[in-house]
């Protein structure tokens, strides 16, 4: 229940927000509110980020990832998250976003919104 509480706060027309950033689900394009540069995210960097925000201040682990981005079905390894959070993480540079997606050692990632 508080996850949903929580998503429908960040989420305004198809806009998910978290910190400096917002995210267009319709469009896929990530915009720095504080920079106002945007880039296009590929569908497996979208869907992380989305799943990140969607639980923005709690350590996710590899395997929750893969399965909610390549599904419970796919050959994927846990070595294709970590690929694909590299992905994520340039393109959060590329807009200048002080938003973080943080290595938690021997257990996952988490992302760290900062409102600057």
């Amino acid at each position: 229940m508080r996850a949903l509480t929580r998503r429908n706060m960040n989420t305004l027309d198809g806009i998910l927000t978290c910190g400096d950033l917002s995210l267009d689900t319709n469009t896929l394009i990530l915009t720095c509110t504080r920079s106002g540069q945007n880039v296009r995210l590929s569908e497996k960097e979208y869907r992380i980020l989305e799943y990140l925000i969607a639980n923005q201040g709690q350590i996710l682990t590899r395997e929750q990832v893969a399965l909610k981005v390549w599904g419970f079905d796919s050959d994927a390894e846990y070595n294709n998250v970590e690929v694909y959070m590299t992905f994520t993480r340039k393109k959060l540079a590329f807009v200048g976003s002080k938003t973080e997606i943080k290595a938690v050692r021997g257990v996952g990632y988490e992302l760290r919104c900062y409102h600057v």
